[in-house]
Order: structure tokens, then C-alpha cells, then sequence
């Protein structure tokens, strides 16, 4: 055999496998792509796991949180936050912690424990269910329920009930007995009783509705639906919502506003919180005017509502804003008033991170303003 066919099949071999190597390569390369994409597709989908799983955990009314084998606390929500503090290296440093830590040691290497323990954070203390659950040989997870706080609970729910009971049955009763009478009445004195019955049942009526909108504006699961939200389009639609009950009274009813305020917020909530204002000072204003102000800032916005109605003594100030306060209870129903307008206003302001405050004097009227992020 010549030497020159040899070296030609030796080049044609040597490309061949040349080729091979190089396909071989590709494949690895490929492959190793592919697997690594595949890795940080599920690292991806491990981190939004575990942020959803932070977030969730923020979210529950008790103290949450996870501690590895070497004591340190690895996450803990919010509620624990407000309860124990920021966490150290090993548990909470905070001497006032000493009961709890030494539950938790005490608790190591069973499958759990229970223990009421008085805990504090500094400044307040609070008593508390501590519950502890091993999950694995590395992690153990704290269960802290705010014995007080589910009790002070319980106590403004029986509270609301019977306020609501009680609020309920007196337009009820009243309806009852009108009713009851109305067949041994003459024409003349049934037409009295029955716009007598229409004002109680619009009275009922009303009173629900708030009820309803309390639920919605204190429930966490009631959820806002920020938008943009043209402000000044909302007051005016408030401002013409009551003019024929400020024209009936004499009042003035003014807005005074920038030529444009966009904000994003839940238009539903910002409504209410506006009409809200709005009839509770147009309801206790006889002379006068009531003024809707609207301001814009950098950081923040606000409303605020001045009347020249009678003002109210400051002893009362500290009340205004919860269910069912009336200063002068007779005076209110025979108004129309079901004593939860402000305190709808309140939960909703809150709701959206705001703040409200009142300044009033006895015979200076009185000023609601409040304070809106943006």
C-alpha cells in the first residue's frame, strides 16, 4: 500500500473524529444549557415560593416563626415582630425574653410543646399561648396567640353586637307597633302613621347600609381596589349630592380645591369617606356654611370639612370616632344619625394608610382633616 492512500485515510478518519468530538461537545454544551436553565428555572420558582410563603406568613394573627438547630431565628412575621422584637443570634437577646427561651430549650428534641408565657417587648407585655413544633431535625417553628388580644377581641365583638341589637330594635319595635295600630285608625290619622312608618324604615334601612359598610371597612379580607382617581370629580360629585339638603337648611356648601388632584386610591372608599364628612357636618350645622377643602402636597394629600355648627366640648373629642358614640343620643335619631358615620370614615381613612384628626371648640364649629398618601 502506497503511503499516500494511508495518509488520506488517516485525514478522513482524523475528520471524522474530529467531527464526532465536535458534535459530542455540542451535545455537553447543550445539555449542560439546558440543565442549568432547568436549575435556575426552579431557583426562580423556589424564591417566588418563598416570598409568597413570607408573605402569607405576615399575613396570620399570631406570631410566626422559624428557628434552626443552632437556635437562630431564621424568619419571623410581623405579629412576632410586635410581640418579641427583633431577633439576635441566638433566639432574643432581651432579658425579658428569659421565660421564653427557656421554654424553647426545654422544648428541644420533642415533637412539641405548649406553655403560657408573659412576654414583653420593652414596653408593653402581653400573654401569650406559646407553641413550639419540631418540623424537622434542623427547624422548630413558634406559634405565639395573643391571649389578651383575642379576648379585648371577643369583648368589642359582643360589644358591637349588642349595640347593633339594640340599634336594630328600637326603628323594629316602632315599626311593629304602627303597624299593629294602623287597622284601627281613620283615613285621615293612617296617612300620619304612615309617613310616620316610611321615615322609621328608611331609618333601618340606613342603618344597615352602614352596618354593611362598617363590615367592609374594618374586614382585612375586604379588600380596596386602588385606581387613579380624579379628587376634585369625587368632591363635586359629593358637593352636588347634598345641595338640596344645604339649600333646605340655608347653608352654605362650598368646595374649594387645585384645578386638578389625581391620586391612586379606591374611588368607593374615598366617596364614602367624603359624603360621610360632608352630611355629619351639614346635619349638626343650622347657620352658616360648611367648606370642603381639598389640598395637594409633595408626599401626601388631604380633605378637610369646616362647618359652623356648634362645636363639641373636648371631653368628647377622644370618642368621636367610635361605633355607636352619640353626644346627644336623642338629638342624633331624630336627626337620622345611627352613630357609625365617623367610624366608618376612620376604618376606611386607616384602611389606606391615612390619618384623621378634628380640632373643635364649643361655639367654633369644627374642623375633620384628613391625611391621604398618594
Amino acid at each position: 500500500m502506497s503511503l499516500k492512500p494511508c495518509a488520506e485515510w488517516g485525514i478522513s478518519l482524523l475528520s471524522e473524529v474530529m467531527t464526532f468530538v465536535a458534535a459530542a461537545a455540542a451535545l455537553v454544551a447543550w445539555r449542560e444549557y439546558s440543565l442549568r436553565a432547568k436549575l435556575e428555572a426552579r431557583q426562580q420558582d423556589v424564591d417566588w415560593q418563598n416570598v409568597a410563603m413570607r408573605r402569607s406568613l405576615s399575613q396570620l394573627s399570631v406570631g410566626f416563626a422559624l428557628i434552626g438547630s443552632d437556635d437562630e431565628v431564621r424568619f419571623q412575621n410581623v405579629v412576632s415582630d410586635e410581640l418579641l422584637g427583633s431577633a439576635s443570634e441566638s433566639y432574643w437577646s432581651a432579658p425579658h425574653h428569659e421565660k421564653l427561651v427557656a421554654f424553647l430549650q426545654s422544648s428541644k428534641g420533642q415533637a412539641s410543646g405548649n406553655r403560657e408565657i408573659e412576654i414583653s417587648n420593652g414596653e408593653t407585655k402581653a400573654l401569650v399561648n406559646a407553641i413550639v413544633l419540631e418540623i424537622d431535625n434542623e427547624h422548630r417553628v413558634l406559634l405565639l396567640q395573643n391571649l389578651e388580644a383575642e379576648a379585648l377581641a371577643h369583648l368589642r365583638l359582643r360589644e358591637f353586637v349588642a349595640n347593633a341589637s339594640h340599634e336594630l330594635k328600637t326603628p323594629l319595635a316602632a315599626i311593629i307597633g304602627m303597624l299593629d295600630l294602623l287597622p284601627h285608625m281613620t283615613a285621615e290619622k293612617q296617612g300620619d302613621l304612615t309617613l310616620r312608618l316610611q321615615k322609621n324604615a328608611n331609618g333601618l334601612a340606613i342603618l344597615v347600609d352602614d352596618l354593611l359598610t362598617l363590615s367592609r371597612a374594618e374586614s382585612a379580607e375586604s379588600a380596596l381596589s386602588p385606581s387613579a382617581c380624579d379628587v376634585i370629580a369625587i368632591a363635586n360629585e359629593v358637593v352636588e349630592q347634598f345641595e338640596l339638603k344645604a339649600n333646605y337648611k340655608k347653608l352654605d356648601l362650598e368646595l374649594e380645591a387645585p384645578a386638578t388632584l389625581m391620586v391612586v386610591g379606591d374611588r368607593l372608599a374615598l366617596r364614602r369617606v367624603l359624603s360621610n364628612l360632608v352630611e355629619n357636618a351639614l346635619t349638626y350645622t343650622d347657620n352658616g356654611s360648611v367648606v370642603v377643602r381639598l389640598s395637594d402636597g409633595d408626599d401626601a394629600w388631604s380633605i378637610e370639612v369646616e362647618d359652623t355648627g356648634p362645636g363639641i366640648d373636648a371631653e368628647h373629642l377622644p370618642q368621636l370616632f367610635q361605633r355607636f358614640f352619640r353626644i346627644d343620643p336623642a338629638r342624633s335619631r331624630a336627626l337620622g344619625g345611627t352613630g357609625l358615620g365617623l367610624s366608618i370614615v376612620r376604618n376606611f381613612v386607616e384602611r389606606m394608610n391615612g390619618t384623621i384628626n378634628v380640632e373643635s371648640a364649643i361655639g367654633k364649629g369644627s374642623v375633620f382633616r384628613v391625611e391621604l398618601p398618594k
